[in-house]
């Protein structure tokens, strides 16, 4: 049975096992900028995921367990008053295609609403489709492309909307 709970700072390790492992799974041809990304993502929001994520106002960090282990994790930071961003979404490989994602993004997106975000925005690199193709059939709009050295970067946007109370926008 999986549940999601907060972040705990002894998550920390498998946190980054998750998010490194993750992206070095869809690196092939990427390598050095795979490499890149991780070391500058461990140097940053990820030194201190506490810090980042809990401490701020409209942030949060969720970790998805089954039977104690972590399988997968999601963070959402304040942009704006009106805008989050959906952060560091990873799910085991051993633990894909089975709804782990998609329930980590309900939680993510219910607590968006919780906090007044009218707009949820994410970036994702073309050679992650699986991650792709979920947000897409969650309602996200392709809003920018950039560079990351040789990978493309997708930016997407989902605008929320409010449901009225017990209507499946996660505050039931």
């Amino acid at each position: 049975m999986v549940s999601i709970r907060q972040f705990r700072p002894e998550d920390t390790p498998e946190v980054i096992r998750l998010f490194t492992e993750g992206q070095r799974q869809f690196s092939a041809g990427f390598e050095q900028e795979i490499e890149a990304y991780i070391e500058e993502s461990l140097r940053g929001d990820l030194q201190n995921i506490a810090r980042h994520y809990l401490s701020e106002p409209g942030g949060n960090f969720w970790v998805a367990e089954v039977n104690g282990q972590a399988v997968g994790t999601a963070g959402v930071q304040r942009q704006s008053a009106e805008v989050a961003e959906l952060r560091r979404m990873a799910v085991d490989i051993r633990w894909r295609r089975q709804g782990i994602a998609r329930r980590l993004l309900e939680q993510a997106e219910g607590f968006a609403l919780q906090h007044d975000y009218k707009r949820l925005c994410l970036s994702t690199i073309t050679p992650l489709k699986p991650a792709i193709s979920l947000y897409e059939r969650a309602g996200y709009e392709l809003t920018g492309a950039g560079q990351y050295g040789a990978i493309t970067v997708l930016h997407y946007a989902k605008e929320l909307v409010s449901h009225p109370h017990g209507q499946g926008d996660g505050r039931n």
